[in-house]
């Protein structure tokens, strides 16, 4: 190992565990110690990482309050210290971190508050691609649909709750007082659309089940079944036709073909 790669472990070492090896080959400059200048240089450092979690987490950070959010902030830069050049996936384990750290594990419903963050974050820097539209549907040959299998748009995400967690953020966003915390199971469709611009949208049951199987890679004809043994005959066929297009105009379909692409799913 070289010495400039010793040097640079020594101080990683000193920023997130506090060991002191560097000390020594640090040179004291004015008034200032070697300790004093390290303690200026880590200060900055946990300072420059609690503001990247600031960015990326306002809305969570307005719903804890500054007691309980630089609280966080120490317990997570303690748990889970930068080990990446770039500050974009930092905070990517602080919905972990609330889940099982307490006090934050107590209340389910801040990890929620977080991943959803985190996942309107991934919906926004997904990659861009483009988009099929409705006529990308009607002009594939009828013969054609029952194998067709479909493509997401990368940033397409499914989010879950147990708790009203997107109406705590939606009142927060609001600057209007957020409501009590309750169970509530509830499915979320995160997507960019085609002006740039991060959209959510509550799924019923059968269209996240609809959702979640294509996004496995189902043809159209398992998506017709399943709708079929959910709904009434005269029923299935107008509801999965109005939610294939409602996701076409959403711009959340990259392509119809069959080939499979599977995409994350949480």
């Amino acid at each position: 190992m070289s010495t400039l790669q010793q040097r640079q472990r020594q101080l990683m070492a000193w920023l997130q565990h506090g060991n002191t090896d560097i000390c020594r080959h640090v040179a004291e400059q004015g008034a200032l110690n070697n300790m004093q200048r390290l303690n200026i240089y880590r200060t900055g450092w946990r300072i420059r990482l609690s503001e990247t979690i600031e960015t990326d987490h306002p809305i969570l950070g307005a719903y804890l309050g500054d007691k309980l959010y630089n609280q966080l902030l120490d317990g997570y830069l303690t748990s889970y210290p930068s080990t990446s050049t770039s500050l974009r996936q930092f905070a990517d384990n602080l919905p972990q971190f609330l889940a099982q750290h307490p006090p934050f594990s107590e209340h389910p419903q801040i990890s929620e508050l977080a991943r959803f963050e985190r996942l309107l974050l991934v919906a926004f820097d997904a990659a861009d691609s483009p988009r099929a539209t409705q006529s990308t549907l009607f002009d594939t040959p009828s013969q054609e649909w029952p194998a067709l299998k479909f493509t997401f748009h990368p940033s397409v995400q499914l989010f879950s709750t147990t708790h009203n967690s997107v109406q705590i953020w939606q009142a927060l966003k609001a600057e209007q007082t957020p409501p009590c915390a309750q169970q509530e199971s509830q499915s979320w469709l995160v997507w960019r659309n085609r002006e740039r611009l991060t959209e959510f949208a509550a799924l019923e049951r059968l269209e996240e089940q609809l959702l979640r199987s294509l996004l496995k890679g189902e043809t159209l004809e398992y998506a017709a079944q399943l709708t079929a043994n959910t709904l009434p005959a005269e029923a299935a066929g107008h509801y999965l036709l109005t939610t294939l297009t409602n996701w076409l105009e959403r711009g959340c379909i990259q392509a119809l073909n069959q080939k499979i692409t599977l995409n994350p799913v949480e």
